[in-house]
């Protein structure tokens, strides 16, 4: 039997040859069968870890590139044994990342449903190249199947990313990602697993733009910690010392189905399943992490995971499954982290996974199942100066057209928040307590709207977010969380009879911890609802339960508008409600609703339309309730 072998194989071959004589004198007693096993072993390994294995594979070792990876002269992949032989030369030990290289995909290329091996396997080798697309397609890509055990615990065309790399006018059409792994850890997703951005000097970038998946199934892994999202598993976009790190996902779109299977912590979202953006400041040094999803859509249907063990987590969203925005001062420096959902769009249907364990929550949102902006202040007892933790969390002209379905729960101690654009959304800090440093976070939602079907059975249900939320802790700390000059349009409904849900027309709840001193706010907003069914005692046209908020709710509550034609919601607490005015949606008060026509725009030519986003491109008219 003959047997070919790369040049990786090769080199370990002749290496053997060479030791074979002084290790069998070494080792005389050595039985041949252990000695076999010894050099079997050797030769295979790394083989089975990071070769691209396929019915394309390379036996003669005579492949090179045309062209020489510049940018006036990229490589050039044009068949399907190019595309391998890229993989390959990152997957196989000890592999290159290509950094700075510039790649062009010239023409279509089916993959022809044989597995795929993602580009960049290992986390310690990931692609940090630039790949360009050239509007050309890859089709059929497949990883993993439900038959057999998937070891990638990033699975994607793309397996890891890192700082660098930059994906563009690239189309994934048809396959099915299968998340796995024998980690704790798995992230999966149409385009890439996991993007690591890490700087600690200077600034750093993973971009990835003008890239679809279409036609494709993404399913996330049972591991415990599981990250899916039909473009990408999770990004990190993390820095520390003096650097500045950023990942840009920007004009994407992704139309298919994405699902989570059961897990302790399943994040799933039509774009990206978890998302970060951190700056951690431990001396006198800046540091600032940011991740900002801009002008991209999701058309495809995004199924949460339930959930296992106490204090788990399910979050399902249609744009990020969640967000999180931190930063961390440990020194005289600022550390800031910022996430930004903007210009975005989700047509496809969210359902929200079922908590069904002790303490479990499951978050569900029409863009973001979680959002939060966080920060933290700890200087050291010698800082001369003060610096600062700043976290912001941001969503602006972005919308949700998909109905939105949130998860059960079936463990008294569980709950769930359903919103149709943000489950729960948080601005919370902590500074330490000597008041030595500066904490801020934030969450703000501005110039949206959600014009879909909303129902959930228990919890809290309102029409942007189902929690809004302020946190804080310290001498030296501020938190700030607010929904501004947005709407919702549609359907609010009950799931069942069951009378343990909490339903507002904006939020279903609004909540200010002890610790701090400032609640959340929702002004500017506007409700315009065919129907809003909920048990009459908890159903309100704005906003739902105000745990820790005293009256007047003026102070929280401004400028807020409702109009429903149908349903069971609480008549009395004006001031809650909002402010009425005539049944006629001609007479939209826009004059004092809508101060700047550049973010609205509301036709009204002989009959009433609803108000739409001028920063959202491609929407078409909407019609009034």
């Amino acid at each position: 039997m003959a047997i070919q072998l790369d040049k990786h194989i090769s080199d370990k071959v002749s290496f053997v040859f060479f030791i074979v004589p002084e290790f069998a004198t070494a080792y005389k007693g050595m039985t041949m069968r252990i000695f076999l096993c010894f050099i079997l072993t050797f030769l295979l390994s790394g083989v089975s870890s990071y070769g691209q294995r396929g019915d394309w594979y390379n036996d003669e070792g005579g492949f090179e590139f045309q062209g020489s990876g510049t940018k006036g002269d990229p490589y050039l992949i044009s068949s399907v044994t190019a595309l391998t032989f890229f993989a390959e030369q990152i997957n196989i030990w000890p592999g290159k990342s290509f950094q700075g290289e510039y790649f062009l995909l010239t023409d279509d290329i089916d993959l022809g449903k044989h597995f795929w091996i993602p580009v960049g396997s290992e986390g310690h080798q990931p692609f940090r190249g630039i790949f360009d697309g050239n509007g050309k397609s890859i089709r059929n890509v497949y990883i993993g199947s439900v038959e057999t055990d998937n070891v990638f615990t990033a699975a994607g065309f793309f397996g890891h990313l890192g700082n660098g790399a930059k994906i563009e006018n690239l189309t994934i059409d048809g396959g099915s990602i299968i998340g796995g792994g024998r980690e704790i850890l798995s992230r999966t997703g149409g385009l890439a697993g996991y993007l690591l951005c890490s700087v600690s000097e200077g600034e750093d970038s993973i971009v990835i733009r003008n890239c679809h998946v279409r036609n494709m199934r993404v399913i996330g892994a049972d591991t415990e910690i599981a990250n899916t999202g039909g473009l990408a598993g999770e990004g990190y976009s993390f820095a520390d010392g003096e650097g500045r790190a950023l990942i840009l996902i920007e004009n994407c779109s992704y139309d298919g189905d994405v699902m989570a299977k059961t897990s302790n912590f399943p994040c799933v979202g039509g774009l990206v399943g978890k998302g970060r953006g951190h700056g951690y400041c431990d001396g006198a040094l800046p540091a600032s992490g940011s991740f900002l999803l801009r002008s991209c859509r999701n058309s495809g249907e995004v199924t949460g995971g339930n959930t296992t063990g106490k204090d788990a987590i399910s979050s399902t969203g249609g744009i990020i499954g969640f967000g999180y925005a931190a930063g961390d001062n440990y020194g005289t420096g600022n550390g800031t982290g910022l996430f930004v959902v903007e210009y975005c769009l989700n047509r496809g249907i969210v359902s929200g996974g079922e908590a069904n364990s002790l303490h479990a929550f499951s978050y569900t949102g029409g863009l973001s199942g979680y959002g939060d902006g966080y920060g933290y202040g700890d200087s050291s007892p010698e800082a001369s100066s003060k610096g600062y933790g700043r976290g912001a969390f941001v969503v602006r002209s972005s919308a949700n057209r998909g109905e939105v379905r949130g998860g059960n729960v079936s463990d008294t101690t569980a709950i769930s928040s359903t919103g149709g654009l943000v489950g729960y959304a948080s601005g919370s800090s902590f500074a330490d307590g000597s008041g030595r440093t500066n904490a801020y976070g934030s969450f703000f939602l501005r110039n949206c709207y959600s014009y879909a079907s909303l129902t959930a059975c228990r919890g809290f249900l309102g029409g942007l977010s189902g929690w809004l939320a302020t946190t804080g802790e310290g001498k030296s700390h501020s938190v700030a969380s607010a929904i501004q000059n947005s709407y919702v349009a549609g359907n609010i409904r009950q799931g069942d009879s069951i009378p343990s849900l909490v339903v507002g027309g904006i939020t279903g709840r609004m909540e200010k911890s002890k610790e701090t001193g400032k609640a959340p706010q929702v002004g500017g907003c506007l409700v315009a609802l065919l129907r809003l069914d909920g048990q009459v005692a908890r159903t309100f046209r704005i906003v739902g339960d105000m745990q820790g908020i005293l009256q007047p709710y003026t102070n929280v509550l401004g400028r807020n508008y409702a109009y429903v034609k149908e349903g069971n919601w609480m008549k009395v607490r004006s001031i809650r409600n909002g402010n009425d005015w005539s049944r006629s949606m001609l007479r939209l008060p826009v004059s004092s609703w809508n101060a700047d026509e550049y973010v609205w725009l509301v036709k009204e030519d002989g009959y009433a339309r609803m108000p739409v986003l001028n920063h959202l491109p491609g929407q078409g008219e909407m019609p009034t309730p």
